[in-house]
């Protein structure tokens, strides 16, 4: 099939954890290389990580989620996108930092409103696709409405979870071409200096993980650069549109992997349960991160112990075509756990 009757794939985020696996399985699959062209969207086609991309025959184009019309341009000619908006890019922006300045907005809100923002964009140049078949959404599930009220700071959920909403509200014809892929907790997530990892205490010599649930809460973990990839794959290719994925590698509790981490390293990690108020009054985003773990205790990161709500997802296990997903705990095992201050 020549490049030009090619079907064509948008990935948004291409140089990205989630839109970059979705581009290397495309591209490292000879059968989807010959059916399939890629054309990935990122803020600067300059950077080292678009030029590799660009070398391997991905069509890079810039675009930016704050116009319509440069996203419009981008998806022009698409059979097929894949979204993903990144509420932790968004709290780096001017916008954000702006708009906490200058109004006084609280950070974490600032960001959902951009973030939500950015999927309107989305949305709209979508829908105004002509020959588009199929819109695929990383999303993530309505934690306020869910937990009818009583979670209302989880708000790098709800904001993915309001873009959804405002599909189904404004856009019904790109709705009835949508399927969503709910991507699990990042494994790199509880790695050392990242956003839930774990700190060395001085005192007792130990390293400490730390949150508000119980030990054993079982987390839907991923590598989001190998799996993401797979996951949207059979969604494209082998599963109907109106498709909710949860998208995991394997369930795993702190338990588990300090189990692993205790076996495998020179350090001796432990697991401290602290109050949701405690851990907020620590954070600069305040409820945000005690919340989620709040979340995924008691519903499920993707709401599957939501009565009623867990009947509308589809798990890896009920796949039409399975997907082969990596061991967490030889992910654990590679990874460097140095710690930043000796303990």
């Amino acid at each position: 099939m020549s490049g030009s009757t090619k079907k064509i794939l948008v990935v948004l985020g291409a140089t990205g954890k989630q839109g970059g696996s979705v581009v290397r399985t495309f591209l490292n699959d000879p059968s989807l290389a010959a059916e399939w062209h890629v054309r990935g969207l990122t803020r600067n086609t300059s950077s080292a990580p678009a030029t590799t991309l660009s070398s391997l025959g991905v069509e890079m184009v810039s675009g930016s989620l704050d116009s319509v019309a440069e996203l419009k341009a981008a998806f022009d000619g698409a059979a097929a996108i894949f979204a993903v908006t990144d509420f932790w890019t968004a709290i780096e922006t001017k916008q954000v930092a702006n708009r906490v300045r200058d109004e006084g907005a609280e950070l974490a809100v600032a960001t959902r409103e951009l973030e939500e923002l950015w999927g309107r964009n989305v949305a709209q140049a979508a829908a105004e696709t002509q020959g588009l078949g199929r819109f695929v959404f990383s999303s993530l599930p309505p934690v306020l409405e869910l937990s009818q009220g009583k979670l209302r700071h989880v708000h790098h959920l709800d904001s993915k979870a309001n873009i959804v909403k405002q599909i189904q509200q404004e856009h019904p014809a790109l709705w009835a071409k949508t399927s969503l892929v709910l991507v699990g907790c990042y494994n790199s997530n509880i790695l050392p200096g990242s956003y839930f990892g774990p700190k060395p205490n001085k005192e007792t010599g130990k390293v400490e993980f730390e949150g508000p649930m119980d030990v054993d809460t079982l987390i839907p973990l991923i590598d989001p650069t190998i799996s993401v990839g797979p996951f949207v794959k059979t969604l494209l290719l082998n599963e109907p549109a109106g498709t909710v994925l949860a998208a995991y590698d394997e369930l795993k509790s702190f338990r588990d992997c300090i189990r692993v981490l205790n076996e495998s390293t020179q350090y001796h990690f432990v697991y401290v349960q602290r109050s949701a108020d405690e851990l907020a009054a620590a954070s600069p985003l305040g409820r945000e991160a005690p919340e989620s773990w709040l979340w995924i205790a008691e519903y499920g990161l993707f709401g599957e112990k939501v009565a009623g709500w867990k009947d509308s997802i589809k798990l890896p296990a009920d796949l039409n075509v399975k997907v082969q997903t990596p061991s967490v705990e030889k992910w654990l095992k590679e990874q460097d756990w140095t710690m930043s201050s000796a303990v």
